[in-house]
């Protein structure tokens, strides 16, 4: 289900993207008609190219966005969100074993800033 959510969201995304390109052609196109010089023609192709390129661009970011989320989700879905990961099982069923209690044997160094070294 999730995986389908993403293919909706990335084809709203292309379809914005695909306006807006289709747009700052139109504006390129318009402005290149009105331009006296060619040195304005030229600055109207590169305004146009700097908005397609900023256009999908953002269609990227839409994107990437759209896969963090799934994976924020199924990582939730999943429990691989929780600390240490307590109460969860391998895959023979046997439950994960918990992390050792400070001052179990294990060597913590002292806070910095306190003199001891």
């Amino acid at each position: 289900m999730q995986h389908a959510k993403e293919k909706v969201k990335d084809g709203a995304s292309a379809a914005k993207a695909k306006t807006k390109v289709a747009q700052a052609k139109a504006e390129e196109k318009a402005e290149t008609a009105t331009a006296r010089s060619h040195a304005e023609r030229e600055l109207a192709h590169e305004r146009g190219k700097a908005k397609v390129a900023a256009a999908k661009m953002e269609l990227h970011q839409d994107k990437a966005l759209h896969r963090e989320e799934a994976i924020e989700h199924r990582l939730h879905k999943h429990g691989h969100g929780l600390a240490g990961g307590y109460g969860h099982h391998n895959k023979h069923g046997v439950a994960a074993a918990p992390a050792p209690a400070p001052g179990a044997g294990a060597y913590y160094p002292p806070a910095a800033g306190t003199g001891h070294y």
